[in-house]
Order: C-alpha cells, then sequence, then structure tokens
C-alpha cells in the first residue's frame, strides 16, 4: 500500500485533534512534518510524534518531499498556502471555509487546473450518520418528495477569539455555515438557485456575525431553511425534513437514541376527496372529514456507521478515484457564502 508523505500545517484545535490521530492511525498516510507559527507548539509536534517541525511554511515545502498538505490554518492563510504547496507539486487538503472570499476560492481552482495538483475541502458533516440518514429516507421515499429541509444549531456562547472578527474571516456563516450549507446541498443534489440571508452580532465579543439567518431554494425547488444561533438560550431542534406526504424530526427516542422520528402517509391509504368549486361551504363548514391515516417510524443514526473521511482522501490523493467533496461542489458552497455576506448586514 502506497503511503503518503504528509505534512500538516496548524496545529490548532483541528489540525491537533481531528487531522493529526486520522493520519497517524491511517496506514495510507505517513505523517512526516508539522507547521504552526508558535514554536512552542512545533516543538510539542516533535516530542509527540518524531517528526520534523517547522514555523517558516516556505522553508517546510522546499526541505520536505511531500505527496500531501493538510492544511488547517487560519482561513486568510489558505489560498497563498495551498498555491504555494501545489506550485512545489504538492497536492493539498484544506480545511474549510475554502477561503475568505470567492475570488481567493477561484484563485485557488484555477492554480489546481493550471498547476494540474489535487485540491479537495474537508467537508466531515457529509460522513455523519445525520447526514446518511436524511439520504436513506429520501432514497427510500419515506415521506415523498422533499420540498423544505430546516437544519438548526443553537447555543449561547460569548466567544473572543480569532473566529468572532472579520478580518481573520471569522464569524459563524464562515465557521459553521460552510459545514451546513455543504450538507444540504449535499443531501439535495442540487446547487442554489435563490439566496437570502441575515446576519447578526449579539452574543460575540468581535464584530463578525454569530446569528445566522439563510434561506436557500435550490435548482430542484427545495426549501434549504438554515438557522446558526450562538445567542440562544434555549435549543432548537437541529434538523427537520418536510416530505409530500410527512416529516422526519432529529431527537431522541425514550431510550435517549438519536433517531428520526418519521410520521408519513402511504398514498393509496388517503380515501378520494373532490375539489369544491363552489364559493359556498356546504353546511356553512369548510370541514371534509378527512382522516390522515398516520404511521410512524424510527430512523436510527446507530444504524449508519460514520465514513472514514481518510479512507475518502486516500481513494482521491493515492488511488485517482473521483474526489469525495468536487471543486464544483465546494465553489458552489463558496458562492453561497459570499452571497450571504453581501446581502446579510
Amino acid at each position: 500500500m502506497k503511503k503518503l508523505k504528509t505534512a500538516v500545517v496548524g496545529l490548532g484545535r483541528i489540525g491537533w485533534k481531528f487531522h493529526i490521530p486520522h493520519i497517524i492511525s491511517h496506514e495510507g498516510f505517513e505523517l512526516c512534518a508539522l507547521l504552526d507559527p508558535l514554536q512552542e507548539r512545533v516543538n510539542e509536534g516533535i516530542e509527540e510524534f518524531s517528526v520534523k517541525g517547522y514555523t517558516d511554511f516556505s522553508k517546510l515545502i522546499e526541505n520536505e518531499k511531500l505527496d500531501l498538505i493538510v492544511i488547517a490554518s487560519p482561513t486568510p492563510f489558505h489560498a497563498d498556502q495551498t498555491i504555494a504547496a501545489m506550485e512545489k507539486g504538492i497536492d493539498v487538503f484544506l480545511e474549510k471555509p475554502m477561503a475568505p472570499t470567492l475570488e481567493e476560492a477561484d484563485r485557488m481552482i484555477e492554480a489546481s487546473k493550471k498547476l494540474q495538483r489535487k485540491l479537495m475541502v474537508y467537508q466531515p458533516h457529509r460522513t455523519a450518520a445525520e447526514t446518511q440518514a436524511i439520504k436513506y429516507i429520501i432514497e427510500k421515499d419515506i415521506i415523498g418528495p422533499v420540498y423544505m429541509i430546516k437544519r438548526s444549531i443553537s447555543r449561547y456562547q460569548r466567544r473572543s477569539d480569532w473566529q468572532t472578527q472579520k478580518k481573520f474571516g471569522g464569524g459563524m456563516l464562515n465557521n459553521y455555515g460552510a459545514h451546513y450549507i455543504d450538507q444540504l446541498l449535499y443531501v439535495t443534489g442540487s446547487k442554489a438557485l435563490d439566496i437570502s440571508c441575515h446576519l447578526r452580532s449579539i452574543a460575540t465579543l468581535g464584530d463578525a456575525d454569530d446569528v445566522v439567518k439563510a434561506v436557500i431554494v435550490t435548482e430542484n425547488n427545495v426549501i434549504l431553511d438554515l438557522d446558526i444561533n450562538m445567542a440562544s438560550s434555549q435549543h432548537l431542534t437541529p434538523c427537520i425534513v418536510f416530505g409530500e406526504r410527512g416529516t422526519a424530526v432529529l431527537g431522541r427516542n425514550v431510550k435517549g437514541d438519536r433517531t428520526y422520528n418519521v410520521k408519513y402517509y402511504n398514498k393509496d391509504d388517503l380515501k378520494n376527496l373532490e375539489l369544491k368549486t363552489e364559493l359556498a361551504a356546504e353546511g356553512r363548514s369548510y370541514a371534509n372529514n378527512d382522516e390522515i391515516p398516520w404511521k410512524e417510524t424510527e430512523v436510527l443514526l446507530s444504524d449508519f456507521s460514520r465514513i472514514n473521511y481518510y479512507d475518502k482522501c486516500y481513494e482521491y490523493y493515492a488511488e485517482g478515484k473521483e474526489p469525495y467533496v468536487r471543486l464544483e461542489q465546494t465553489r458552489e458552497v463558496m458562492r453561497v457564502i459570499d452571497t450571504c455576506h453581501k446581502i446579510g448586514w
């Protein structure tokens, strides 16, 4: 099995706690080097993993013979680091969001094509059990054609880190929105046709958004209703999928298992109704004595295993298979985010 010589750039939360553990536990990757501007983090990485450490990006890509570089640095550094790595013949696996702006994202995509280097963005919400369960509900046609999905995340946080500041590419639209917009477009298999958005700074100490309300209508006419609210003391329902014959609500059952509670009907079980065209309601009542023969079922998230993202990385970077996240899909996420930034304030 070919091992991809790999370096990780950025030893903060995502690089240290997510990417490095996956790399060292996967037989297809060899962790060769680490980079961070903080020398103490570099020293910690050298001691922990017995690899080379750098604080200078140019020295890293000049000195190391790498197959792959995982960029988990803050968003403003993504474009320059990605392009510099590709110019050295190194493929790139990149943290979300791809870049602070759509223009920078396009610059990276153009460089990838021109230099013929592989580039993919980390979108782990695609691999989650809740995403696979939504796809199962849609593909099995349990609730009929889906016309709307409401996706929410809520808590109250007075954040004060770099992700609260616009100048660093912060804000919850970039942070969580990059995940959920990709997730929603992925399960609907479509692009955005119409986008509306409102952004607010409420509990944050910075000037970037911590409240996001976005409504996206896809090309296949599904309404995607996204709430990201970091200034709510009450939890919103995380996901509701609306179909023409029923609704699936993400929550927990009486045993505490995470599940989609699905309430639906079978079309053939409905009684026949006739549309009445007279203006006068019979018996001065609008009731038609219709009774929906509801059925209920559960779709347990435990029935779906999380996909190993680094398996998908290996298939793409080492085996030449199609990317798990295509660049045109990433660009669509960036286009939606860019539009929301322009119209949301």
